[in-house]
Formats: C-alpha cells, sequence, structure tokens
C-alpha cells in the first residue's frame, strides 16, 4: 500500500472521448451546450481532436472542458463495459445550475435524471453518442452532513426542481444559456468490473482517500484534501464484464493535474506496472486495472 497521498490541490482535467461522429457531437456540444471550440489538432495516431471550452471568455476557466478525438471506425462498446459512467461538470453556484437546466429545457435536451446528494445538486443527461454527463453545483462544504466519525455523507434524493427554477426569473429562464459563468471538470465516474481491485488502484496506488464507502451497494468514492469525491467508481452494469480496449468508443482517457513534481516522480514506482508512457516532463500516461488511461501531469 502506498504511503504517498494525492495532492489536495489536484485538478481532474478534461476527459477525452473518442466519438465516431464528430459533426453530429460537436453541434451538440457547441449549440446545446454553448462550448466554443478552443484548438484543433492531429494527434501522434493522426486522429482529428477538438479541444472544446470557453475560448477564454473566463480567466479561470483556460482549460478544455472536454477534448473528443474523431475515429469514425471506434469499437463498439459491449453492454457490460468498463469505462465512462459519466464525467461531471461543476458550475460555480445554484443559480448558475438552474441557468443549464432552463437553457437545456429550452433546447429540448432531454434529461436522464435530477439528483440531490445532499453534497451536491445534479442534472444528468448524455451526448449523442451515449456519453454519460452531469452538471452540478456544490454545497458549501460546512452545509456537507458527516456521520459520528467525521466521514462524509451522501445520498440520492429527489431534486427539487421547482425550488431550482425559482432561482431564475421568468425572463432569465426564457433567455437562459447554458454556463454563463463558466464551469469546469469537477470529477470522473468510472464503470469497473471489479470494484475491490479499483479501490485498490486509486486509493493505496494513486492515494486518493475514500470518502463515501457505498460498496454493499456496489459503488465507492474517492478524493483529494477533503472533497466530496474526484473519482466515482461503480459495478451496477459492469461486474465481472468487459475490460476497456484501447480503440473503443467513449471514454479514450482523463487527465489528473498535480502541482508537485516530486509527487509524479514518488507515484512513479507506485504505478509502474500500469506505465504506458512517459514524456521528458514528467507525465505519466497509465491504465487502471480495467484499462482505463489516466494521464498524470503538472498543472500549467
Amino acid at each position: 500500500m502506498s504511503t504517498t497521498k494525492m495532492p489536495a490541490d489536484m485538478r481532474i482535467g478534461p476527459p477525452i472521448l473518442r466519438v465516431r461522429d464528430l459533426e453530429k457531437e460537436l453541434a451538440f456540444y457547441e449549440q446545446a451546450l454553448g462550448l466554443r471550440v478552443d484548438r484543433k489538432y492531429r494527434t501522434d495516431a493522426d486522429i482529428e481532436a477538438v479541444e472544446l471550452g470557453f475560448n477564454r471568455k473566463f480567466k479561470e476557466y483556460v482549460d478544455p472542458l472536454l477534448i473528443l478525438k474523431h475515429d469514425p471506425d471506434a469499437k463498439q462498446t459491449r453492454h457490460n463495459f468498463a469505462g465512462l459512467f459519466h464525467y461531471a461538470i461543476l458550475v460555480p453556484d445554484r443559480k448558475r445550475l438552474a441557468y443549464a437546466y432552463s437553457a437545456l429545457q429550452n433546447s429540448g435536451v432531454p434529461f436522464e435524471g435530477f439528483a440531490d446528494h445532499l453534497v451536491s445538486e445534479s442534472l444528468y443527461l448524455h451526448d449523442p453518442e451515449h456519453n454519460g454527463m452531469e452538471i452540478y453545483r456544490d454545497r458549501s462544504p460546512d452545509e456537507w452532513p458527516r456521520d459520528q466519525d467525521g466521514h462524509i455523507v451522501m445520498d440520492t434524493l429527489p431534486l427539487d426542481l421547482s425550488s431550482l427554477e425559482a432561482e431564475l426569473s421568468e425572463d432569465e429562464r426564457d433567455s437562459a444559456t447554458p454556463f454563463p459563468g463558466g464551469a469546469r471538470l469537477g470529477h470522473m465516474h468510472l464503470r469497473v468490473t471489479n470494484l475491490e481491485r479499483s479501490i485498490s488502484f486509486y486509493r493505496d496506488r494513486l492515494g486518493l482517500e475514500m470518502t463515501a464507502d457505498w460498496r454493499e451497494f456496489g459503488a465507492s468514492f474517492l478524493s483529494a484534501g477533503g472533497y466530496h469525491h474526484h473519482v466515482g467508481m461503480n459495478t451496477w452494469h459492469s461486474a465481472g464484464g468487459t475490460p476497456h480496449l484501447n480503440g473503443e468508443a467513449g471514454l479514450d482517457s482523463f487527465i489528473i493535474r498535480v502541482r508537485d513534481q516530486s509527487f509524479v516522480e514518488t507515484i512513479a514506482p507506485e504505478v509502474s506496472s500500469s506505465i504506458i508512457s512517459t514524456k521528458p516532463n514528467g507525465q505519466l500516461l497509465i491504465a487502471d486495472p480495467d484499462g482505463i488511461r489516466i494521464t498524470i501531469e503538472l498543472q500549467p
């Protein structure tokens, strides 16, 4: 077991999604979610990649929100695949969540569900290729409920949509845009095939701490720095299922950014058997036990 802890100031970087129909995906993300193309480039494997974000409109959100890799020949995943459950977009406050809800309603985007998790409030939907998404806002940490041992308590309760809508005037609801205050990636939630094995990897080797132990329900949530979770995982549809294969449609990889070069150097031996490649700047590309790829890199 590693004694190294993930730095408290770590950030989840953009998910990289391998998509078959780039035109349809871009139409969704640009028209429904209001994102803009920041950059286009060819990868080392000569695949077209598109970074989507806010065109640096908001100085604090200069990183792309997500990256699409266009691969018309991407393999279809099986029903019990390991990979993306959802990636989660964090908005600054409850009013901005109301803007996202009203804007998506106005554009006719179907929601998959809504939830009050006690620590946060969430909207759930998916893109045209069924990549799961969560848009959420955090409650203040001093409002997060805790058990007698001080552990964060989360739940899945109905979201009060009437109260959320009441955050905006009728005119604001009618003219709402999805992210008027910007947004960033808050966490990743993964489908895994063996929960204990994945907990061991993310907790014991990457140094995340378990914040909510839902193993009896087939899930677990881990974080750094006392956040409610940076990585969630479940086996609800994937227990004993198919590992992630490189070249499959859906989640290609995601990014963990840290500021401490020494952490990257310290963690490398812990994950040595999982390293796919390294770069001179200290960047590590690794694979978790299900083959889900993670890039660990320094925060610019």
